[in-house]
């Protein structure tokens, strides 16, 4: 009788194997709790949505950052079907954009379509690695943080970089836990954000989904898990409060900030450039004998373009040519006067305050016609007269508001893409240079002096910006930042209502981490608000307010800041961690590929 063969069949079991890494998890819970149908894939996903939301403002409920996306991964990892599982995943990043910047509908509706899809996208990458992780049994709550800081990394470059909504902003009123952003910049308070995130899907996935073989795992890796928490809210906390309680600081110079409400009319005629001007010359008389050692008035406040004394004063309006004959014509020599009746204006300001002002205006390039978003600072000669001591032009462009791309290399499609951009938003040049101001006590020409960069609008959003204009040679250039903005561009207004969107206090949560990140005071003077007086420690010390309002509103803000000497690593190093973290996270994707090419062959 022939012997019976026991041996395994190499090419079934390889099959057996392929087929259980297919599968979902199996779940330990009774039927009408399974997660893993589509509905409810689907419903936990858009749930995550909404957490997230609600964690920034106006909403501000912090806290939840720590839960919002355990839903989204709990549908991730235990999804049974994968295309189902990262189609949901998708969805509910596109949802989550929908409405967090719905402020960009009435500004361009054909841009905001396309960007909503594009920002889905990285909840998608971020699924698919962790879907994948969580397979392999890798720990959720190493592998959620590295993607997601990755992202939020990667997020900041691409298409000229777009960081909004990164999870540490929801934490911005959290003084303590945000210090670390002098380390690791914002994607260290991020990272511990989703760590968090990842260690309750872990625990939840361990308990809910995974019978173990043996009793004791789950407890063992969700022990773990709490214990990185631990360790890491135990560090920040105790690295925040060391931070709080240093006092290397010195009396810096006071600002006083003008802010006016003039929403931006995109298609019907706003407010007129003598109205804007004469009333942030009148709102800044209030300030007269406060002594301020600079006042501030936002971007594109002054309402003229090339506002230049030395150009204007210049040409004569009542010149002749050698035929006895007007050398400009009847609207040339009454431009020519109105701006030399402006320019008086601003000179009798600036000798009534008994300082510099600090003002946003256009400024023309010479050979390429265009005009640049300038920072222009203006004080008085030897003589008492008004003249443009320097100006800085805005570098990092807000792309299809500020520039349409291809004007050179491909002016056919350039021509097309401007005709979605309404005229409005007028094209201007990116500056090239830093600048680094100075502002001496009393308005005087003798030391010491203060200096300080002036980020324009949308540039502050951008670590590294804020970063170059106030580091050189690894050192400290300047004693705080000057934020000029233009948010009326996010004010829906009909006749009958108007709304001040979201945008302007999301902008706000921006410089909270400036000033930690670079240990640099940053005031804000911006139309239609919130303009502010953030300490280099992140707190939010004053805001022009009326009646509990802070958008919207008329007022003014005088600023006594604090200089801080400290020299952060992260000004030193710059984006070290989030590099560090990217390539974590790209070696875990490469391993994850080449496990499952490998078992495919």
């Amino acid at each position: 009788m022939a012997k019976r063969r026991h041996g395994l069949n190499p090419a079934k079991l390889k099959a057996d194997l392929a087929a259980l890494e297919r599968e979902a998890p199996a779940q330990a819970l009774p039927p009408w709790l399974d997660i893993r149908r589509r509905a409810s894939t689907a419903l936990l996903c858009l749930l995550s949505s909404v957490l997230l939301l609600v964690c920034f403002v106006p909403f501000d409920l912090w806290y939840l950052a720590y839960v919002a996306l355990v839903p989204w991964g709990l549908a991730v990892v235990a999804g049974q079907r994968s295309r189902w599982t990262l189609l949901w995943a998708y969805l509910s990043g596109v949802v989550f954009w929908v409405i967090g910047l719905y402020w960009l509908t009435w500004i361009t509706l054909v841009g905001y379509l396309p960007l909503v899809l594009y920002l889905g996208s990285y909840w998608l990458v971020a699924a698919v690695v962790v879907r994948a992780a969580f397979r392999r049994g890798w720990p959720v709550w190493v592998i959620l943080p590295l993607v997601w800081v990755a992202l939020e990394y990667a997020r900041a470059f691409a298409l000229s970089g777009f960081p909004w909504f990164f999870l540490a902003h929801s934490q911005a009123g959290c003084t303590r836990l945000i210090q670390i952003a002098d380390l690791t910049g914002q994607y260290g308070v991020s990272f511990f954000v989703a760590m968090v995130n990842g260690a309750l899907i872990e625990a939840l996935a361990q308990l809910l989904l995974v019978k173990p073989a043996r009793k004791g795992r789950p407890i063992r890796r969700i022990a773990l898990a709490a214990g990185a928490c631990l360790a890491g809210a135990a560090f920040l906390l105790t690295y925040g409060i060391a931070r709080l309680s240093q006092q290397p600081t010195r009396p810096g110079p006071k600002l006083g900030v003008v802010q006016l409400a003039f929403p931006i009319a995109l298609y019907q005629t706003g407010a007129s450039p003598e109205e804007i001007f004469a009333k942030h010359l009148d709102n800044t008389r209030p300030l007269v004998g406060a002594g301020c050692d600079l006042v501030v008035w936002p971007e594109s406040m002054l309402g003229y373009h090339d506002m230049d004394p030395a150009v204007w004063f210049a040409r004569d309006a009542d010149a002749k040519d050698s035929q006895g004959q007007p050398v400009w014509t009847a609207r040339q020599r009454e431009i020519i006067r109105e701006y030399h009746s402006n320019l008086l204006a601003l000179q009798r300001l600036l000798a009534d305050q008994g300082c510099p002002l600090l003002a946003g205006g256009g400024m023309p390039d010479s050979v390429s016609r265009l005009t640049s978003n300038c920072a222009l600072l203006f004080d008085r000669d030897s003589s008492g007269r008004i003249r443009l001591k320097d100006q800085y032009a805005k570098m990092h462009l807000v792309p299809f508001g500020e520039y349409v791309p291809f004007r050179q290399g491909w002016p056919g499609l350039h021509s097309l893409l401007r005709r979605f951009v309404p005229e409005a938003m007028p094209q201007i040049l990116p500056g090239r240079r830093r600048v680094v101001f100075e502002v001496r006590p009393g308005g005087g020409d003798q030391p010491p002096a203060f200096r300080f960069a002036v980020p324009i609008c949308y540039e502050g959003v951008f670590a590294r910006v804020c970063r170059r204009l106030a580091m050189r040679g690894g050192r400290k250039q300047v004693d705080l930042l000057v934020n000029i903005s233009n948010d009326g561009w996010f004010i829906f207004a009909t006749s009958r209502w108007t709304h001040a969107s979201t945008e302007l206090e999301q902008h706000l949560r921006q410089y909270v981490f400036r000033a930690v990140e670079n240990r640099l005071p940053v005031v804000r003077a911006v139309n239609t608000g919130v303009s502010a007086h953030i300490d280099s420690n992140g707190r939010i010390l004053q805001a022009v307010a009326h009646q509990g309002h802070r958008k919207m509103v008329a007022g003014n803000l005088i600023a006594q800041t604090v200089v801080d000497e400290r020299v952060s690593v992260y000004s030193r190093a710059g984006d070290v961690f989030a590099q560090a973290v990217s390539v974590a996270a790209g070696a875990a994707a490469a391993a994850l590929w080449l496990l499952r090419r490998s078992r495919n062959q």
